[in-house]
């Protein structure tokens, strides 16, 4: 315990005599502010010009690396944009750019590499660089489109089981785009209208009615459908109209009243006429009425309330024949095959190979206009119109027997009569 008299000693305090407290005097302080303010300077200053150096030389490094790049970027950009400018040597100078770069960009100069060969029909080296340009192209939009190249190159190249699996994997793959995924159903569906099978089509049209932004392709499976079939259609349309019209005119040929020509051309009298036969050449005025076998009206002048008028020779072949066996005021009805109509082309509403009806009515004929006669301008050649000086009347008196259409020699004829 430490006591407080004041008699006691120092060493009674716990303190040592002339001992000083723990740290540095005033002088001590003083020296070493003057060491830390220009010695300190003196010893590192060597060391912080070193430090200076090396980060100025990783500076400069630096700088010189980038530059490198900047140089090699903007090369490779220039021999990108000069292949794309195309010219004979595009593909060349794309798959050459590919080579060297086996980036995406690379891909990229596959891809247009491709797509040249496709457009020019080398569907196998298609196949290979599409292949190549997908491989390259690794998670970048681009690599769906590629590997549809792919797949249709394949298709195009006789290979087409391979191409169809491999469309069937892009519709799948659900880490590429989804247009590229509905565009690979699409034509899945179209392979399989072609190929006559529902079922596979029925599978792809129901994967794009689940996906509310593949509406559109859906709406183009559809419509593509819809052509299929009409062309379907429109194959078979001809063949069974033949059959069709064969059966009718072998009902008609059993008629009683029914008379056909060597040409197969077949018909019927209604009424027999009295007047003239006209010829091919001949303009002849006709009342009609078409139709088909199912009896539809396809054209018909009687309809119209006014007679046709046209060349016997300038009608179908059926026409030409039956009218120059027709005589003026006859009235016939006329069952022609198709080959003496319009054949497989059709017209209008007439379908191709389709048996025609006509009644025919005979009204008459337009006799032909007669061509003037013209001179022969070989044989002679005309006159030039001459034009005689008008001469003076001073001095004459006009007896009012003169013309303006007199002529200078009945002129001077009356003159001498007059003298006698």
């Amino acid at each position: 315990m430490v006591s407080n008299d004041p008699n006691n000693k120092p060493e009674e305090n716990g303190l040592p005599e002339n001992d000083e407290p723990d740290g540095l005097s005033a002088d001590q302080v003083a020296e070493v502010r003057a060491y830390d303010e220009v010695e300190a300077w003196k010893k590192s200053k060597n060391t912080l010009y070193s430090v200076l150096g090396v980060i100025a030389l990783a500076v400069a490094v630096s700088s010189f690396y980038n530059s490198s790049k900047e140089s090699e970027l903007a090369e490779k950009n220039i021999r990108f944009l000069n292949a794309t400018m195309g010219g004979v040597s595009a593909k060349e100078q794309f798959l050459s750019f590919a080579e060297d770069y086996d980036d995406a960009l690379g891909g990229v100069a596959q891809y247009r590499a491709a797509a040249i060969s496709y457009d020019e029909g080398n569907f196998s080296e298609a196949a290979e660089h599409f292949l190549i340009a997908a491989t390259q192209l690794q998670g970048d939009p681009l690599q769906g489109r590629a590997k549809i190249g792919h797949a249709i190159s394949l298709i195009k190249s006789d290979k087409r089981e391979q191409g169809i699996a491999k469309l069937s994997q892009v519709s799948s793959d659900s880490s590429l785009l989804g247009v590229d995924r509905y565009e690979a159903a699409y034509l899945l569906g179209v392979d399989a209208l072609s190929s006559k099978d529902e079922a596979g089509f029925e599978k792809q049209r129901a994967a794009l009615s689940g996906e509310d932004s593949a509406a559109s392709y859906l709406a183009r499976l559809m419509e593509y459908k819809r052509l299929n079939t009409l062309y379907e259609q429109s194959k078979s349309l001809p063949e069974v109209n033949l059959a069709k019209g064969a059966e009718y005119l072998s009902k008609q040929r059993k008629r009683k009243n029914v008379k056909e020509t060597e040409t197969g051309l077949l018909y019927e009298v209604l009424t027999k006429g009295d007047g003239a036969k006209p010829t091919a050449e001949d303009e002849v005025e006709v009342h009609y009425h078409g139709t088909l076998i199912t009896g539809d009206v396809f054209d018909s002048s009687k309809d119209r309330g006014e007679p046709a008028k046209f060349r016997v020779g300038q009608v179908i072949k059926g026409w030409t024949e039956a009218l120059q066996l027709m005589n003026v005021g006859a009235k016939w009805k006329l069952f022609i095959p198709s080959d003496l109509a319009y054949g497989n082309r059709g017209s209008g509403s007439i379908g191709p190979n389709e048996a025609l009806t006509f009644e025919v009515e005979l009204l008459g004929i337009t006799p032909p206009l007669p061509e003037p006669e013209l001179p022969d301008l070989n044989e002679s050649e005309p006159r030039p119109a001459v034009f005689p000086a008008k001469k003076s009347s001073a001095g004459k008196k006009k007896t009012g027997k003169e013309t303006s259409l007199d002529t200078p020699a009945d002129s001077q004829d009356k003159e001498k009569n007059s003298s006698k």
